[in-house]
């Protein structure tokens, strides 16, 4: 029984984790737009994201260049992360 188990649960910690990784994306450009309400930002190729409630619109800038780490969820992107670009 141990010799099915352990491989069988390998296996599903593998597939687990490529999943997740799968899902997450990222993104760079300069913010064109800040809605402060939904909350979100616009960057300057068009693109949308969602950010969480708590995330503070404040600490961003309209012309900021940023890298958005983000999952979709239907047709919305819901970002997990935004950070200054380094270029």
């Amino acid at each position: 029984m141990r010799k099915i188990i352990f491989p069988v649960a390998a296996v599903a910690f593998v597939a687990a984790s490529t999943l997740a990784f799968a899902a997450s994306q990222s993104d760079t450009g300069a913010i064109k737009t800040i809605d402060a309400k939904a909350p979100s930002i616009t960057l300057d190729d068009g693109k949308t994201f969602k950010l969480a409630k708590s995330f503070k619109v404040s600490s961003l800038k309209v012309g900021e260049k940023v890298v958005v780490t983000y999952s979709t969820k239907g047709s919305d992107m819901l970002a997990s992360k935004v950070v200054a670009s380094k270029t």
